[in-house]
């Protein structure tokens, strides 16, 4: 198997364990891969090595699902909230909260946060610019949302999912500008209020 081809499956697979534990050990992570535990720790020199390698392709899934949003100008309503259910049906926040308390940030993920932080900030400029998003929503909104909605599990990957979508799209009928007629009852959360982020930092997946 190719090196970027391992690398791969030993990131997809690191992702399904941690999700479901995120203090799964490294012999987990390799059984899931299919190769021996010497093999992981050739790649990464300790969990928390894997931890950070998984968070990162983590940030860089999110920013390529919100670039790709806001390349997509044909209909802005479909671009924004389809980058919503991308984030939630590949398990974005759901692994942002398995890990939270697990991972130590190194400054390369403290530069992804940053930068995945400004590309939302980006999407929901052009969402309100257009005139398809509530003036009022943020990004801490958004951040809440999405945590709040991926801790729907049922125990059914299938059915939990369906939920998912489900109270997705009850809430984005929320965030369309026409059902702005009232003003939302209190402030958006604060940075300081999050508490979706990896182990202490502002995470924009969370």
């Amino acid at each position: 198997m190719a090196p970027l081809i391992a690398d791969r499956a030993v990131l997809i697979a690191a992702r399904e364990v941690l999700i479901r534990d995120p203090r799964a050990t490294m012999a987990a992570v390799a059984e899931q891969a299919g190769m021996g535990v010497a093999g992981l720790y050739r790649r990464y020199a300790n969990k928390q090595a894997l931890l950070r390698a998984v968070a990162a392709d983590n940030y860089r899934r999110y920013i390529a699902f919100a670039e790709a949003a806001l390349s997509d100008t044909d209909d802005p309503w479909l671009a924004f909230t389809g980058f919503l259910r991308q984030v939630l049906d590949d398990g974005l926040p759901r692994l942002t909260l398995a890990l939270r308390d697990e991972i130590t940030f190194d400054q390369g993920l403290r530069d992804l946060d940053k930068l995945a932080v400004h590309t939302t900030n980006r999407l929901l400029r052009a969402a309100r610019g257009s005139g398809i998003l509530r003036p009022d929503v943020t990004r801490t909104d958004i951040v809440v949302i999405l945590e709040q909605i991926a801790r729907i599990d049922i125990g059914d990957d299938v059915r939990s999912t369906a939920l998912r979508r489900r109270y997705l799209a009850l809430v984005c009928d929320g965030l369309r500008a026409e059902a702005a007629s009232h003003r939302l009852p209190g402030p958006p959360p604060h940075e300081g209020d999050l508490t979706g982020g990896w182990a202490g930092e502002i995470s924009s997946v969370s």
